[in-house]
């Protein structure tokens, strides 16, 4: 990884988000074929007049289940990351199209995650934290979470790339504030000190 190079989620990425589609349709599957295994074993008789009707429900599952596995396939391929000199650059999105760039300035703390299907597949993310931002998480969360405003997902070397920008925010001023510019605390307090000595002296 090369700063100002585009990189892309891991192949993994998609092993999980099938794996994710499995488990949830186990049960729409189990609710659209046990009506077919029920009355094929013991209404035979209403079998053979309405077996089509009681494959519909499946078929229209399949269908969609098709469509998912498809539309993950194009979705991986949507996903890239940049970082660059002074930010950090999320693309994705198969029909709407999202660039989603975090100034390193603003970046107020930096996180991995790593759930048990992905440690499986070795794969993690890095989760980009800002004040104050309350948007979707990586455009994963849900409406109004608080959350990362930038999420690198399906990546294997997540700890790397956590430290990587880390390393680029580390010295930068907060919010873009030129140096000479920040407030010096220590020394307002120390002229308020003084004042002070001044008045109780007189």
């Amino acid at each position: 990884m090369k700063i100002g190079e585009k990189f892309v989620p891991h192949p993994n990425l998609k092993r999980v988000y099938f794996i994710y589609l499995g488990l949830v349709a186990i049960v729409p599957l189990i609710v659209t074929l046990l009506p077919i295994w029920a009355v094929f074993t013991y209404a035979p008789e209403v079998w053979q007049v309405a077996w089509a009707y009681l494959f519909i429900p499946l078929i229209i599952v399949l269908a969609i289940l098709g469509f998912l596995a498809y539309w993950i396939q194009k979705y991986y391929g949507s996903i890239s990351y940049t970082l660059k000199e002074d930010e950090v650059m999320v693309e994705r999105g198969v029909w709407w199209k999202m660039k989603h760039v975090v100034p390193y300035a603003r970046v107020m703390s930096v996180d991995v995650i790593q759930g048990p299907i992905s440690r499986r597949f070795g794969i993690g993310s890095v989760q980009v934290h800002t004040a104050g931002y309350t948007g979707r998480m990586g455009g994963a969360a849900g409406p109004g979470a608080r959350g990362a405003e930038a999420s690198i997902w399906g990546v294997p070397n997540f700890v790397e790339i956590r430290d990587a920008i880390i390393g680029l925010v580390r010295g930068r001023p907060l919010f873009g504030m030129p140096r000479a510019a920040a407030p010096d605390i220590g020394s307002e307090m120390l002229k308020e000190l003084k004042k002070i000595r001044k008045a109780v002296e007189k």
